[in-house]
């Protein structure tokens, strides 16, 4: 009988939520490339915030990544999660949002579709989307004007026009 190998817990955590190992040794090879580039050191507690980042999807803010990873057991510590990803926005690995909030929210960005985001009036729900059209004329004016996108968002902050909805507040004054 053939023996097979079992998945390291890590691994089979990245597949539970999409991504498979191989990304994610990719995204840490990216981050300490960087790191080493930019004269900084490639500490555990970097690379766990990014592991952390990577093995959950959504938006979050960097308290709620502090707070999963302290209820893990680690002694990371606050200052640790907001500095490693101010180097995770400008590594490209992680992107940055206000949504309108008090506060940043981030999202992983490696290996994942590019997309917009709609940002609900009412109840600040945000509402992901992408649409071809929209990223070829932001492309256009970008040549036209002589630039070459790095990385954007696009954030329309709107009110639901159904009647019916959930999110609508009941008493919003205009």
């Amino acid at each position: 009988m053939k023996e097979t190998k079992s998945a390291s817990p890590k691994a089979t955590e990245m597949k539970a939520h999409g991504k498979s190992e191989k990304t994610m040794l990719t995204v840490e090879e990216i981050f300490t490339e960087f790191l080493k580039k930019k004269g900084y050191r490639s500490t555990p507690e970097r690379t766990m915030v990014l592991n952390e980042i990577y093995a959950s999807a959504g938006h979050f803010d960097a308290d709620e990544i502090f707070i999963r990873m302290k209820q893990k057991g680690s002694n990371i510590s606050r200052a640790t999660v907001y500095n490693t990803l101010e180097l995770l926005v400008e590594c490209n690995l992680v992107s940055q949002n206000s949504f309108g909030h008090k506060h940043l929210h981030y999202e992983r960005i490696y290996g994942y579709e590019h997309h917009d985001h709609i940002i609900c009036e009412d109840c600040g729900k945000v509402f992901e989307f992408t649409n071809p059209k929209i990223e070829e004329q932001q492309q256009a004016v970008c040549t036209k004007m002589g630039f070459e996108i790095e990385r954007h968002t696009l954030q329309i902050f709107a009110r639901c026009t159904k009647p019916n909805c959930d999110n609508k507040a009941s008493d919003r004054r205009d």
